[in-house]
């Protein structure tokens, strides 16, 4: 069963129902969850980047092996998203407070 997207559709419903500015809105708080967000957004760019990387069998390599892996890159991609990241959070900043 193929299904078709409707990109038309899809961006007419995200721009009649996307949350709307108010004035009250902390812009303190709204650039920690874009930060946040682009934080994980990072994360999950680390995740399938670690996946190309081949297991060559020179060293075994258990859960807990992938589990300070997960942590690592979770760390790095705050860090990186606190520095400035790729720029996502700008970008969200920029839309949300219009």
């Amino acid at each position: 069963m193929e299904s078709k997207i409707d990109t038309d559709q899809l961006f007419s419903q995200a721009t009649t129902q996307a949350p709307k500015a108010h004035k009250g809105q902390d812009p303190q708080k709204l650039k920690e969850a874009a930060q946040q967000f682009e934080a994980i957004f990072i994360q999950q760019m680390y995740k399938e980047m670690r996946k190309t990387i081949p297991n060559d069998g020179l060293i075994q390599r258990g859960n807990a092996d992938d589990v300070y892996a997960q942590l690592q890159d979770l760390e790095a991609a705050k860090i990186t998203a606190q520095q400035g990241g790729i720029g996502l959070a700008d970008l969200m900043m920029q839309q949300l407070t219009k």
